[in-house]
């Protein structure tokens, strides 16, 4: 016992250091702008304007076998709510294909815009996908012109940092 807590002790600095290194590629984005937004399938609640350039765009990286992911999603719904009358959409994005995708819709009710990009392009453009490994649940703010400004858990973001985003002020990292 007292060896195996030994192992888990001394290998939680290292967990640390990797996870940091792994998000550095996508730190290294902030603050350049992105053309598109890849959509293969829009799963839930699809809007009747897809013009998504001029809005402020919280994309929120899920899959259904992440259970922090689907445990994010109420609080990504209570945002939503709270933001509703500003010029903001929350993209929930996945990989998965629809049929795959519609398990969590049993599990979870998702009020954001739910969307699917098969070919993980958006997901390697912002470094979610970083050459198959991919820490989910992943959030990233993009204003409305289409840069990028933050990255972090779902459970960072917060009234107090969408209004700072809003405003376009500084967001720390």
């Amino acid at each position: 016992m007292k060896k195996s807590l030994f192992i888990a002790v001394m290998s939680f600095p290292l967990m640390l250091l990797s996870q940091s290194n792994l998000f550095k590629p996508q730190l290294e984005l902030l603050n350049t702008q992105i053309k598109a937004i890849e959509i293969s399938h829009f799963l839930m609640n699809e809007p009747a304007n897809k013009d998504f350039n001029s809005k402020f765009k919280v994309l929120e990286f899920w899959a259904t076998w992440c259970r922090p992911c689907l445990k994010a999603v109420p609080h990504l719904n209570k945002l939503q709510a709270t933001f509703k009358d500003s010029n903001i959409i929350f993209l929930s994005f996945t990989y998965e294909r629809p049929r795959k995708a519609a398990e969590a819709f049993r599990k979870v009710k998702f009020k954001t815009v739910v969307v699917s990009d098969t070919t993980k392009a958006i997901h390697k453009k912002l470094r979610i996908d970083m050459n198959g490994t991919m820490p989910l649940p992943r959030t990233a703010l993009i204003d409305d012109e289409n840069k990028i400004v933050w990255y972090g858990s779902p459970e960072k973001l917060n009234d107090n940092l969408i209004l700072r985003f809003l405003k376009k002020e500084p967001i720390p990292n």
